[in-house]
Order: C-alpha cells, then structure tokens, then sequence
C-alpha cells in the first residue's frame, strides 16, 4: 500500500477530474478561518506546528497573511467554491481545497479551520499561544536545535489587558551544547475594531494587531486569532504523559505489533488494494514472496497509468509513454516497507525496535534510520498509527492513517492522507483483499 501513496503523488501532475457545481452562494460565505496543522518532521525532532488562517472577501478575493500590516487590502489570490469544495487559486499559480463541512467550517484533511466571529467582541479569558519546533539529535547523528515559545494575553472584558512571553532556543550535540531564553510582560488598555486590537501600553507604547475570536460553546473552549496565530484559552499541555518514565521502543514496537494483528502480520503474503481519489479509481496488486507490486489507474472507465516494479528493476506506463524507473526512485521503493502497517512486520522491524520514542500530546513518537534514511512513526496512547513519515534520499513523504478496519484479524487503515510537501492526496480506500490470488498477468505495457 505504502507504494501506491507514492504512485499517486508521483501522477498527480498528470490527472484533472470533475469537479460539481456550486451548491452554496459564496456571497454568505466570506469571514476568517482559523486552524493549527500538526505535521511530522522527516527530519526527527517531533511534530511541526503551522497555524493556517484565511480571510475570505466577499469579492472572492482572499489573503492568508494576517500578519502584516496591509492585511485588509492585501490579495493573495481568488477563491471559488464548487460542489461541497472551496478552492483557493493563488496569484503565484498555486492552489489549496477544502471540503465545506455541514456546520460551515474548512476540513483541510488532517485538521479543520474554524469561522471566527465578526462581532468586535473579545471574549473574557487568558488566550495562550504555544510552539515548540526542533530538527536533528540522536536519531538523525547531526547536532539538535530546538525552539519553544510560550505567549499569553489576557483580557478582562472591560478594556484592561495583560501580556507574558517566554521563549527558549536549545543548542545540543557531540560536542557542544547551550542555549537562551527570554521573558517580558506588559498591561494596559485595549481596543477592538473592525478586526484591528488596539494595544495601548502603560509606558506610553502602542501596537496593533489583526484579532478575531470565536467564543466558547458546548463542545469547544474559546479561541482567538492574533495576527495570523491561533491562540487557545487556558490551553494546558497535559504533563502526565512527560512525567511518566517512557516505554522502550521495543516495548513500542510489541504493543503496536499487538494492536494492529501480532503474528498474523507476519503471514501476509499477498495483497490486493482498490481505491479512488478525486474520481480516479486506483488498483494495487502486491506480491511480498515476489518482491514485486503492480498499480494501475483509471479515469471514467479508461487506463491511464500503470507502474510495475520487482526484483530487478521496473518501469512506468503514463498515457502511452513508458519510462524505465530510475535508481533514486527504486531506492524508495526498497527502503518504505519500514513505515505503515507493513513495518511492523519481524521482516522490517529490526530498526523500529532500535528507535527513540518521544512523548507527544496524544501519545508517542518512535524515530529511527535505516542505512542513513529516516523514519518516523506517530502513536496516540492506544498504540494506533496515527501517521508516519520518510526521508529517503531527497524524497521525503508524510502519511496520516484514519478509518481502521480489521480483516483476518489485521488492522488496515481505510483512509489515508499522503503529502511530500508540494501535493497533497486523500485515498479511500474501497477494498482491502489479503493472501488470496493476484488477478493480474503482469503483462509488461
């Protein structure tokens, strides 16, 4: 499977499929979305935080830059909602979708953007903003840099303000080691205004800011916007899970093993795959025994592309144009059998059980290098596969794993979410067959 994530990036380029009509006006659609994407870094260090926030206009126009000064007037490009989608086209060519949610929010795949409110209003609290972002260190043999900051406003929703930054910068290797860190802190009156927050300081100073806020409800605390970053209120970090003595990465790897089918892992020795995205359909024929695997794809009934690839070499079929596969790209197809469900296989799981486990906010993190290649799996506290990701060579792949099933007592995920970067594929999953007859002749195209 882990093969066909990389078959369908690796097309991507080459595909368009038909979009539905508008369902929706965009004329009662325009406000400011706001959400925190958490990715896997291929380089180690944890997670990633990027917090994505949109300001839809009501002349289909839109910026995602809050942060600068000109952000009212600033145009990033032009949006257009079509079926249940919104697109974003960028003036630089580039383009972002997501799917509208029936309660009006943005669902980007792996996180939802939420609708601030447009009301002038800001909701009484202590609204904290936390990052923490690091690459390097044990598990990739280069020296560790991390950074974390740590920024609190708190409003009495009478005017009075006060603020609380922290910031650390940590420096760690062989051979050398040190770091920083900060603090200030201020009050005095605020103003809000047709999305601007006045900040106007006991010492004379005054600042300005983008601000929008969405006030608590039922089911979610209140939050804000601050120039393009999302803060949360009384955002806690739950610190049981760092106090607690972490599991090896063999203990890891045992109840993951567990979790996902145990010793029936070991016995897959065939797999057939059926998926779509898009209203492409896609088939992926599997053959561990062989070391070979065969994906093909259609459009509207029609095969369009074709990629096969064994022991000794392969090649790509596109539209009526082959090409012989080259070394980089048979050097990932050798090395990532060691992320997704087939990782967890005796066969690949050596460097898994060798790896560095992290603790993470819903679980664990376990890195660990394969000839120089680097792994990351991503766990949540019942030992599920939240996600993995790669860097093998110069190519570099995340994956998000949802919608698990179990089948012959193993547990396959039936969504999956693969990005390496630059585009981004969702893949449902219609049909997963194990150890039964591959129904292709390998026929060379």
């Amino acid at each position: 499977m882990k093969q066909f994530h990389f078959f369908t990036l690796y097309l991507l380029l080459f595909m368009a499929s038909a979009l539905s009509s508008a369902c929706q006006s965009s004329n009662s659609f325009p406000g400011v979305y706001a959400g925190v994407k958490l990715s896997l870094n291929p380089l180690g260090g944890g997670m990633n935080r990027t917090d994505v926030v949109i300001l839809l206009r009501k002349d289909k126009t839109f910026t995602d830059q809050l942060n600068k000064k000109e952000w009212k007037t600033a145009v990033r490009g032009k949006y257009e909602i079509k079926g249940s989608n919104l697109h974003l086209l960028y003036s630089n060519g580039d383009k972002d979708e997501y799917t509208i949610t029936k309660n009006g929010n943005l669902d980007g795949g792996t996180y939802v953007m939420f609708k601030m409110n447009l009301d002038n209003s800001v909701p009484k609290g202590a609204y904290t903003f936390k990052f923490i972002s690091g690459s390097g260190g044990i598990a990739t043999g280069t020296t560790y840099i991390g950074s974390s900051s740590r920024r609190v406003l708190n409003f009495d929703g009478a005017g009075n303000f006060t603020t609380d930054k922290q910031s650390t910068t940590v420096i760690a290797g062989d051979n050398i080691g040190g770091g920083t860190n900060s603090k200030s802190d201020g009050k005095g009156k605020y103003v809000l205004k047709d999305g601007t927050l006045t900040l106007n300081y006991e010492n004379g100073n005054s600042t300005t800011h983008s601000f929008f806020a969405s006030a608590a409800d039922s089911k979610n605390k209140a939050m804000a916007v601050i120039d393009g970053s999302f803060y949360f209120m009384d955002d806690n970090v739950d610190q049981k899970q760092t106090e607690t003595k972490l599991p090896s990465a063999a203990e890891v790897l045992k109840a993951v093993r567990k979790q996902y089918g145990g010793n029936a892992l070991d016995g897959i020795r065939t797999y057939t795959v059926d998926a779509e995205f898009n209203g492409i359909k896609l088939r992926s024929y599997n053959d561990l025994v062989g070391n070979r695997f065969r994906n093909e794809m259609f459009h509207q009934g029609k095969l369009i592309a074709v990629e096969q690839i064994g022991p000794n070499g392969g090649w790509l079929w596109n539209n009526g144009k082959k090409t012989i596969s080259d070394k980089e790209r048979l050097q990932v197809v050798k090395y990532n059998d060691h992320i997704g469900v087939l990782g967890l296989q005796q066969q690949n799981n050596a460097a898994f059980a060798r790896g560095i486990v992290k603790a993470t906010k819903e679980g664990y993190s376990v890195e660990f290098q394969v000839d120089g290649h680097e792994f990351v799996y991503l766990l949540d506290r019942n030992y599920n596969i939240v996600g993995d990701s790669y860097q093998i060579g110069k190519n570099k792949q995340i994956n998000s794993y949802s919608n698990n099933r179990t089948l012959d007592g193993i547990k396959m995920p039936f969504r999956t979410i693969t990005s390496d970067g630059k585009s981004k594929v969702r893949l449902n999953y219609q049909q997963i067959e194990i150890n039964k007859p591959l129904p292709t002749t390998w026929k060379e195209l």
